[in-house]
């Protein structure tokens, strides 16, 4: 299975709720949240990666499919 196939699959299980998935999701896109934030003071740093989470959190409940 590919990689976006797999993350479909895992949004879908976000979408109902399932925290694993949730989870996973923000496993996935770490790497981009924490080259997102690596400029910023320390002081604001981990706000803004928690930010991002949220941000992350809710484009998955509010994904619609089409």
């Amino acid at each position: 299975m590919k990689d976006c196939e797999r993350l479909f699959e895992i949004i879908l299980k976000a979408k109902q709720g399932d925290k694993e998935a949730i989870e996973e999701i923000i496993r996935r896109f770490e790497p981009l949240i924490m080259n997102s934030v690596k400029g910023a003071d320390e002081e604001i740093k981990e706000e803004l990666r928690q930010d991002l989470i949220e941000i992350i959190i809710r484009a998955v409940r509010n994904f619609e499919i089409k």
